[in-house]
């Protein structure tokens, strides 16, 4: 082989190597970067349930609200209120 074809055949080696080199570091950084969204995804997932469930309990709270009994708890709970014939004795640890 003369000495330009060996330097030309060595220069499109160099370059394919850095091709495949390239090629590698972009499926690493897209598999890396698929498991990072999966994980962001299962958290997500548990976040959303989490307030599901959260969103259901207020739900059952205010349908027990409603009612005079609810309303009446919630001022005693809540606001400190007593009734007519009521005295708040306030006890503190």
């Amino acid at each position: 082989m003369s000495k330009k074809k060996t330097i030309r055949e060595l220069g499109i080696m160099f370059v394919t190597c850095l091709a495949i080199f390239h090629a590698c570091k972009s499926i690493y950084g897209s598999v890396h970067h698929q498991f990072y969204l999966h994980k962001q995804t299962l958290a997500l997932k548990a976040g959303h349930a989490q307030a599901q469930e959260v969103n259901k309990e207020l739900r059952e709270g205010l349908s027990s609200y409603r009612s005079s009994s609810g309303i009446e708890r919630l001022a005693r709970e809540r606001l400190n209120l007593a009734g007519s014939d009521e005295i708040i004795v306030r006890i503190s640890k």
